[in-house]
């Protein structure tokens, strides 16, 4: 089987898993803060990448660490509102459409740091976006519950987190970087923790396995996947395969945590889906 096969049946894969983290991530806040998931998670993630980098620890210096804390930094206040919202009102299905603002959100992040100015169709595709937010948060009035506001606003870390991202590592060894970015996610994360007393009392088996999964699986394993997948797939199709994360969202939330999916939040999503789409694009 070819390279590109393989990238592309795994960044597939990953799509599936990191759909699943929202149904997870909400049985898991139904018991933990935010904070604690978000710590636990990515402390799991942060050892075992430890692990493996640790024979490339010579390479650290300066930039790597200065870059890896902005790199931490945006995703761990990505990650705090998009499970704040999870934790709050905001169900499954609806916050794996909600959060990939992130990928729309992109062009116009990179324009602020590159000057490079955003197509036509990436704007458009905001609009387009918004709409679709509108439709499936807009319930009985103008107005939208705390959690899908938390939850789509975490997509401005997250876009500010994939630019950032991509730039430090062109000259840098990934891995080293990625143990760094999580280290501080998770240093911040039990900073919350210990700053709001958010220590649990109570550790039902349901929940600590949810945060497991997520550390493990979600976190850990898709780092793997994608790094791989993106290495050797073409950037646009690797890019509308990891968008299926949000389809793959809805289905979990409707398999497992049984959430009921009407025909305006269907259609919401699927306008979304169509701006992630469009934005992926990259026709002249």
């Amino acid at each position: 089987m070819k390279r590109d096969t393989v990238a592309k049946i795994l960044l597939f894969l990953m799509a599936v898993l990191w759909g699943s983290t929202f149904t997870f991530g909400k049985i898991a806040t139904e018991v933990f803060s935010a904070s604690f998931v978000i710590a636990i998670r990515f402390m799991v993630a942060s050892v075992i990448l430890l692990i493996v980098a640790f024979p490339q620890r010579k390479l650290i210096n300066k930039e790597y660490l200065k870059d890896g804390f902005w790199m931490g930094i945006s995703m761990f206040l990505s990650y705090l509102l998009q499970v704040g919202g999870l934790s709050l009102d905001t169900s499954p299905g609806k916050g794996a459409f909600l959060c990939t603002t992130y990928s729309i959100l992109v062009p116009f992040v990179y324009w602020f740091v590159t000057k490079e100015i955003p197509k036509l169709h990436h704007i458009l595709c905001v609009f387009l976006c918004m709409f679709g937010i509108c439709v499936v948060s807009f319930n009985g009035g103008l107005h939208m519950t705390n959690g899908d506001i938390l939850t789509v606003l975490s997509g401005i870390p997250g876009a500010v987190n994939i630019v950032v991202s991509a730039l430090a590592c062109k000259d840098k060894n990934v891995l080293l970087l990625t143990t760094i970015e999580l280290w501080v996610v998770t240093i911040f994360a039990w900073i919350f923790v210990f700053v709001g007393n958010e220590i649990p009392t109570a550790f039902p088996v349901e929940a600590v396995g949810s945060v497991l999964y997520l550390g493990l699986i979600a976190t850990a394993l898709c780092l793997f996947l994608q790094s791989y997948g993106l290495k050797y797939a073409d950037a646009t199709i690797g890019g509308m395969l990891l968008s299926l994360e949000s389809v793959f969202g809805a289905l979990f939330a409707v398999l497992i945590y049984h959430e009921h999916i009407t025909l305006r939040m269907l259609i919401g999503f699927v306008i979304i889906f169509i701006a992630i789409m469009l934005s992926q694009w990259e026709g002249k």
